[in-house]
């Protein structure tokens, strides 16, 4: 197994929105750049696990007394290899990096919004590169 994750695009919730806009100020201050409030979903080929323990190192821990928000988040810097290399994090709450009813799915967010930038829709590929 190695650190390039393929994906496709597919539509969420539109709930990211709302929390990334809430805590914008925070997201900014934690991952170092400026992050748009909205994120992009992908299914991946496998199931990606979160824990995994090559990936510890590397993921932000990202705690609610951190930026007053009401979960822990997990943050796991990455490169959008498909994307002009954008700088991007795999995004989610520790409880759902546990109990995910589809583990292939993951969240992307970054300092634009992915979508309208690079004209993405559903089914599109988009390949991912963990660093670390």
């Amino acid at each position: 197994m190695h650190d390039l994750l393929i994906g496709r695009v597919q539509a969420g919730k539109n709930d990211a929105s709302r929390w990334l806009s809430k805590f914008n100020e925070a997201y900014s201050h934690k991952t170092g750049m400026s992050v748009f409030p909205g994120s992009l979903n992908l299914v991946l080929e496998h199931p990606f696990d979160w824990f995994e323990p090559r990936y510890r190192e590397r993921t932000v821990w990202f705690g609610r007394e951190e930026y007053g928000g009401e979960r822990d988040i997990l943050l796991l810097p990455c490169e959008l290899m498909s994307l002009e290399a954008r700088a991007a994090f795999l995004w989610t709450t520790t409880i759902g990096a546990r109990d995910r009813p589809e583990p292939r799915i993951v969240e992307i967010i970054t300092d634009i919004g992915l979508r309208k930038v690079h004209g993405l829709v559903d089914g599109d590929i988009v390949s991912l590169k963990i660093r670390g």
